[in-house]
């Protein structure tokens, strides 16, 4: 712009300058001054084009920047509001990507209940000795001896109280638990007794045979395991268990002495395993269901009692051998303190 008006003042004092010329020598030369106006009409012409295309060129730089400005200025508007709202579910994608469902490291709680199914065999030898002072040998000494065998299948509830700890490896689960049962499990089982009478002099030669119908029982039992599991998922664990597992039992009417039947009580312990699957409900609660199979091993245990009713001396010498095991399963509630999150 500036340029153009620099170039139309110069013009304007060339042709001021051809105007003076012109007029000194006018009377001489007149044909110059027809040839001056007519270039200074071509410049004129010239120069209304020149304006023309400038003011052409004006509008369409315009046109140009406003089109221009209605293009930036659609975009921004329309994707600024998606962009923040991109921006903005980013981060919480994220967050809800890397951190997981739950957590299984930590200690933990809980309390489950169940049924077992009980197998119980119990062998008994006994010796009934009867000593009578008064009658002359080999009438002195008299008794029989006794032996029994009884099995059977049986069944019985049980409660638990556990407490343990588990580490989560990846999709490993390791951990240990302790557990306290109290239960009313039957491990009574029915067979038959022999019985075989001797004196001083030996066998008599009478025999005879019988019921034997040991009642045992359980009412508490204590365990300590190992697990070890895959998660299938966050929340779903497939675990397998496996430990140790001891109990009280108590066994009545083992011995058919009218004088006198014992009520014994001895400890029995042996090997459990099983698996089950638990499954998180939050962060901290979960359920579980769980099938063992646990086998007490056999006990044997020696009794020896006496009575003394003069003139008569009673004595009884009895070895027992039991064999226990079980089939159980239980559903349970676990409370995780401190899960990772």
């Amino acid at each position: 712009m500036f340029s153009y008006t620099k170039r139309k003042a110069r013009l304007f004092v060339v042709c001021l300058g051809f105007a003076a010329l012109d007029c000194g020598t006018a009377d001489a030369e007149p044909s110059s001054a027809d040839l001056v106006l007519q270039k200074i009409a071509a410049l004129e012409a010239r120069i209304a084009a020149l304006e023309v295309e400038n003011r052409a060129y004006r509008r369409e730089a315009e046109n140009a920047r406003s089109q221009a400005k209605v293009v930036m200025e659609k975009p921004s508007r329309k994707s600024y509001p998606e962009s923040r709202a991109v921006a903005s579910a980013m981060p919480y994608k994220a967050i809800e990507a890397n951190r997981p469902a739950s957590g299984w490291t930590g200690a933990y709680w809980g309390a489950s209940a169940g049924g077992a199914a009980t197998r119980s065999s119990v062998v008994s030898a006994q010796r009934d000795t009867q000593a009578i002072s008064t009658n002359p040998l080999p009438f002195a000494i008299s008794g029989l001896d006794t032996v029994g065998n009884s099995s059977a299948n049986n069944g019985g509830g049980l409660i638990d109280l556990f407490a343990g700890w588990s580490v989560q490896v990846s999709k490993l689960v390791l951990g240990a638990q302790l557990e306290a049962t109290a239960s009313q499990l039957n491990f009574s089982s029915t067979g038959s007794k022999a019985y075989t009478y001797f004196n001083a002099a030996g066998p008599t030669g009478q025999a005879a045979v019988g019921d034997f119908r040991p009642q045992v029982a359980a009412q508490w039992m204590t365990s300590a395991l190992l697990r070890a599991g895959v998660l299938l998922d966050d929340r779903t664990l497939i675990y397998g268990v496996g430990g140790w597992t001891g109990g009280e039992f108590e066994a009545r009417n083992v011995t058919d002495n009218p004088f006198y039947q014992p009520v014994e009580s001895f400890w029995v312990n042996g090997w459990t395993a099983g698996g089950g699957i638990e499954r998180k409900l939050d962060s901290n609660w979960s359920v579980r269901a769980e099938y063992r199979y646990t086998d007490f091993g056999t006990r044997r245990t020696i009794d020896h009692f006496s009575f003394t009713g003069a003139p008569v001396v009673q004595t009884s010498d009895r070895q027992t051998q039991y064999s226990q095991s079980m089939q159980s399963g239980r559903i349970g509630f676990a409370y995780a303190f401190n899960p990772l999150q």
